[in-house]
This record gives structure tokens, C-alpha cells and sequence, in this order.
């Protein structure tokens, strides 16, 4: 046992002492009753009732006393142990709620404070803000004796927080663990070394949670959510009490909210990246209103290591940064993005679970929209969930005149022989038109390389002469690419439970007949070539309206965008630090594909086109 470990056991082993043992008494009820500001789902508390719990689509059989299993999921150990589901309880309402509530507690409480699992002060801390979040609820009218185990266990737990903070705690939990200090401290002032904690260590665990811009550290929009959510349950246990908010405490959340809302799709839910799910959109909005009253949505989020465009009713998000290495909800997605038209999904990633099976699973390129090398991975993921060998990933982003172009790439896959992939988007201004080109290699012998667009649940394939169709209920979009487009069988977790959906797959073709670099790619020198080019076009030819032929025809043509004029374009680069000049370059999106007729197969390198289009609306 090393003596940090022999330390933190001897201050666990202090604090855990029975507060009212020899002399010692504790109050009868807290002095300030906080309240649980989140609504709760009667359905589950029903379920609550009947001894059953669901969580994660899956339905599970409480046990008397069972607060832990081998085989159940580290997030459904974790939410079991926190007790937030008291809220599901207390929606429900009825007394045969209140009395399974109160024998749940009871049950816990039953365990020696020696052999609870106290370890994870995050878990805890939840555990100790739902108790007292929902105190009135359950334990206001109870006896005399359990209202007094109940202040004896709070502050035993809080003091096994303060004892084991912060050293035995990183990541998004240590929000959760100050907020279960808060809460007693607050609640129970005769015991003011909670609160004096918990002020020791507020403004050291907000600079390691978040970048400047308000970006959570872990790149994780679930844990963006979650972080904002205790951010706003702490400033509200403050008002409770008529304390004066912490400054750097209300900084924090005016940072952070705006963040959450750019990490939002049209539809109000999150984007799926590095461990998320979509979440509730009203549950979301009203986590963000009482976290921050004005309703900003962060105009740069250069440090969270993504990147939001946004033209018309077109949205596109874009993972633009290497994974967290110690973070175990880490994906390896690295320049995935996610593309969205008004409150439609279109281009997705598959999202997470804490399924058997599927955690793992959905951390590979595989369940992203992004290329996949089979047998080679850009990160290496290690025994304990975190990862290593790391990638260098840069990036630029240019807008002008609301169109914006977006150059990635990472050489994760290089080490193991394979090259650089690099990936160029290009949205239209009017958010009718997206294209993109990618580049795999040099590498070192050849290799096969696929390029993956997962697709929502909602959205239906139809093959046409011009492409696939891509039909929504409002929408119709048309997918073309001078590669191999192949549509294989995909699985959509992004609500916590899978969903059969569908993925368009490109193959890089081996040069033959023709291939992009056959034709001189249209450029503001050869307008002539443009227009010829152009007519062997499908995606124009089908646009929908004169309007959005002209636009089709704008972005093969560079003449509008004035190379010498920086002032109005805003450029992001991504290497480690920004650059303090902008550039004045103004690149050419990627170009719409050509026909080309060759047979798939690995190559040392390889370039793919494809183009996004809206032609029905």
C-alpha cells in the first residue's frame, strides 16, 4: 500500500466516526431545506415502487440491500448510489412512494459507515444533494430516529468528501463532489468546515474543469451538460441560503452555458461526440435558463476543440482536436462531424452506451462520419479505458461572406504505417450545398481506407441516377462522390438504446477511365473549363430553383472571394496556439465530384470527393 493510500485511509477511517458517539448529538432536521430543482419522471418512480429500476433500456430487479453487483455497468452502479432517482419518487408522490423513498434510505443507512462505498467522492456528493433536495419529500414527516441517522450520515459522507478531495478525484466529478459539501455545509451551519472546504477548493477545481472559453476539459458535450447543470444546482443552494454567489463560481456558468448551447443541434438536443447522448431538449433549455439568463450561444469555442458552422438552416459541428487521454468516455473520432438542417439530423455520429459490448465499441472511428483504415487505429486504447499514442490534429476554418471552409487533419495512423489524413469541408453560404475532400496517405504500403456517414434513424435512402437521396419529412438532399458509394446497415445510440439506421460508405477508387485529376479543376483563372466541367454535374443540373443554381455555380467559382481583403474573413488555425496574423488565402471548397469508372482497391493514397445537396425543400 503506497502512503498517499495510507493516508487517505487513516482521514477516511477519522471522519467516517459516528458524529453523536459519546456526548454527541446532531440536529433533529437541517436548518435550511434546499430544494431539488429538476423534474422527475413518475413513470420510473412507479417502477420505483415495484422494486424495479430502469436505466440505460434496461430494466433490473432491486434486491433488498443490493447496492452493487459485478456485472452491472459502472454508470448504472453510479446513478443507483447517487439517488437521484428520489426525484422519480417524488413526481410520482403518492405515500407508497414516500415510504419506498424513505426504506431505500434506510436501507443504505443500514450499512456500517466502514464498508459504504464512499470511494468516489462524486458519487457521494450526488448522493448527499439528492438526500437533501428532496429531504421535505421523504424524510420530513419521518420518525425521530431516522431523521437523526439521516443528519448522522450526511455528516459522515461530507466528511469523507472533504477527506479525500481533491487528490482522490479528477474529471467532470469533482463538480458533483463540491456540490454535496455545499449542500450539508449550507444545510447544517453548525458544521461550518464543509463550507469553509468547500470555498478552499471551489476556484482550484473550476481552473482544471474549464478552458478560458468555457469549454469543458474532457471535450465532451454530455459532460458540458452535466458540469453546467451542478454549476447551477451550486448558485442555487447559495440563493436558498441568501449567501453571496462565489464570482468565479457565477463566471463559470455565464462560460460555460453558452458553450452548451453551441453544442446543440437545430433539434435542441447534443451533438454526439466523446461519450454523449442527445438528451431531453426541454430538460436542456431549462438547465441552461436557470444556469445563465441571457440565451447566448458561444461565438468561439476555439479550446473545446470543435468547430460550428452554421449557413441557413444548415448546422455542422466538427471534432477538430485530439481525444482527452485520461478520460474514459474519450472517443477515437477525431475530424468526425455531425450536419444538421433546421431541427433534421442528417450526418451522425452513433453515439454511447454503457451497454455490455457496446462502450467499447462505439469508441472507434467505426461508429463515427469519418474514414476508417481496417486493421489500424489512430489511438491506442489502454486496459484501464484511457488512451495513449495521441495524434498531432490541426485545423483551419475560414468564413467569407457566410460560407465557411474547414481544413483538418491528423496523423494518427502513421505510426503504423499508414499516412495523414486530412479532410476539407466546404458549407455554402446559404446552407444549401455541402462538399468534401479526403486525403489518405502517403503510406508506407498500401492500405484500405473507407470514409463512413452514419445517418440518423429518420432519414431514408433512395438511389437515383444522380445519387442517393437522402429524404426527410421537410427536406430532400441529394449525395454524390467520385468514389465507390456503397449503403450498408448501421445502429443509432444517441438516445440510449440502439435503433437500426443506415450509413453511406465510400471506397476510393483506383485510377482508370477518369478520375478528379483528369479534369482541370475549375478555378477563377479558367472560367471556361469551369463551365464545361460544371455541365457534367448532376448536383447542379438538379438544383431546385435559379437561385440555387447560382449558388452551385458561385462556389466552383473563387472570382467572389477577394484574396486581399482579410478584414472579412475570420480564420481559426489549429496547432497549438493561434496565429497572430490572419491569412490572407482564402481557399477553394472542395470540389463536387466527377464520373469516374475504376474498381476499388488499397492504395498508398488516395483522394475522395463528395457534395451534399439541397434540392428539394
Amino acid at each position: 500500500m503506497s502512503l498517499r493510500r495510507w493516508i487517505e485511509g487513516t482521514r477516511l477511517s477519522y471522519a467516517l466516526r459516528d458524529p453523536r458517539s459519546g456526548f454527541g448529538r446532531v440536529p433533529d432536521a437541517p436548518t435550511l431545506m434546499l430544494r431539488d430543482l429538476w423534474p422527475g419522471d413518475a413513470l420510473a418512480g412507479e417502477r420505483m415502487v415495484r422494486n424495479q429500476t430502469s436505466h440505460d433500456g434496461v430494466t433490473r430487479q432491486l434486491q433488498p440491500g443490493q447496492w452493487d453487483a459485478p456485472e452491472w455497468p459502472q454508470a448504472y452502479r453510479r446513478w443507483l448510489q447517487g439517488f437521484t432517482w428520489l426525484r422519480d419518487l417524488r413526481e410520482l408522490g403518492a405515500e407508497s412512494a414516500r415510504i419506498r423513498a424513505r426504506t431505500l434510505v434506510s436501507h443504505w443507512m443500514r450499512i456500517p459507515p466502514m464498508e459504504r462505498a464512499l470511494s468516489d467522492p462524486a458519487v457521494t456528493g450526488t448522493r448527499l444533494a439528492s438526500w437533501l433536495g428532496c429531504y421535505e419529500f421523504f424524510a420530513a414527516s419521518a420518525d425521530d430516529k431516522f431523521r437523526q441517522n439521516l443528519i448522522a450520515a450526511l455528516i459522515m459522507e461530507a466528511r469523507s468528501i472533504a477527506a479525500l478531495m481533491p487528490n482522490a478525484l479528477s474529471g467532470g466529478g469533482a463538480l458533483s463532489a463540491l456540490k454535496g459539501l455545499l449542500a450539508v455545509g449550507m444545510a447544517l451551519p453548525d458544521y461550518p468546515e464543509f463550507l469553509e472546504r468547500f470555498m478552499r477548493l471551489l476556484d482550484g477545481v473550476l481552473a482544471e474543469q474549464f478552458h478560458s472559453d468555457g469549454s469543458h476539459v474532457s471535450r465532451s458535450p454530455e459532460e458540458q451538460f452535466q458540469s453546467v447543470r451542478d454549476l447551477t444546482e451550486m448558485l442555487s443552494i447559495f440563493q436558498a441560503a441568501r449567501q453571496p454567489q462565489p464570482t468565479t463560481l457565477m463566471d463559470a456558468a455565464n462560460r460555460a452555458a453558452p458553450v452548451l448551447r453551441a453544442m446543440r443541434h437545430g433539434d435542441g438536443r447534443l451533438a454526439l461526440f466523446n461519450g454523449s447522448l442527445e438528451r431531453d431538449a426541454a430538460f436542456l433549455e431549462l438547465v441552461l435558463n436557470r444556469a445563465c439568463r441571457t440565451r447566448v450561444v458561444a461565438a468561439s469555442m476555439y479550446e473545446s476543440g470543435f468547430t460550428r458552422m452554421t449557413s441557413g438552416r444548415a448546422l455542422l459541428l466538427a471534432d477538430c482536436a485530439a481525444p482527452v487521454a485520461h478520460s474514459r468516455t474519450a472517443h477515437a473520432g477525431m475530424l468526425s462531424f455531425e450536419f444538421s438542417s433546421g431541427k433534421q439530423r442528417l450526418i451522425v455520429n452513433c453515439g454511447s452506451s454503457t451497454l455490455l459490448g457496446w462502450t467499447q465499441a462505439l469508441r472507434y472511428p467505426a461508429a463515427h462520419s469519418v474514414l476508417e483504415a481496417p486493421g489500424l487505429q489512430p489511438v491506442t486504447f489502454e486496459t484501464d479505458n484511457s488512451l495513449s499514442h495521441l495524434p498531432q490534429v490541426s485545423r483551419t476554418h475560414v468564413t467569407h461572406e457566410g460560407a465557411h471552409w474547414l481544413d483538418m487533419s491528423h496523423d494518427g495512423y502513421t505510426r503504423q504505417g499508414g499516412g495523414v489524413y486530412s479532410r476539407k469541408l466546404y458549407l455554402g453560404r446559404e446552407g444549401h450545398t455541402l462538399r468534401g475532400e479526403e486525403h489518405f496517405g502517403p503510406c508506407e504500403k498500401p492500405t484500405p481506407s473507407l470514409i463512413r456517414f452514419h445517418l440518423h434513424p429518420s432519414v431514408t435512402l433512395e438511389e437515383t441516377p444522380e445519387g442517393w437521396r437522402l429524404n426527410t419529412e421537410e427536406e430532400v438532399w441529394l449525395f454524390q462522390s467520385d468514389a465507390d458509394i456503397t449503403v450498408e446497415e448501421s445502429v443509432y445510440l444517441g438516445r440510449g438504446t440502439p435503433e437500426p439506421s443506415r450509413q453511406i460508405v465510400l471506397t476510393a477508387r483506383t485510377e482508370a477511365t477518369s478520375s478528379p485529376g483528369d479534369k482541370t479543376p475549375p478555378t477563377a483563372e479558367n472560367p471556361a473549363s469551369e463551365r464545361e466541367n460544371a455541365a457534367d454535374l448532376p448536383v447542379q443540373a438538379d438544383m431546385p430553383d435559379e437561385q440555387s443554381a447560382q449558388e452551385a455555380s458561385q462556389l466552383l467559382n473563387t472570382d467572389n472571394v477577394e484574396p486581399g481583403a482579410p478584414e472579412t474573413a475570420t480564420l481559426q488555425s489549429a496547432s497549438v496556439s493561434r496565429p497572430d496574423a490572419l491569412s490572407t488565402d482564402i481557399p477553394e471548397p472542395p470540389k463536387l465530384p466527377y464520373t469516374a469508372a475504376a474498381a476499388s482497391a488499397p492504395t498508398t493514397q488516395c483522394t475522395i470527393h463528395w457534395g451534399l445537396t439541397l434540392i428539394e425543400a
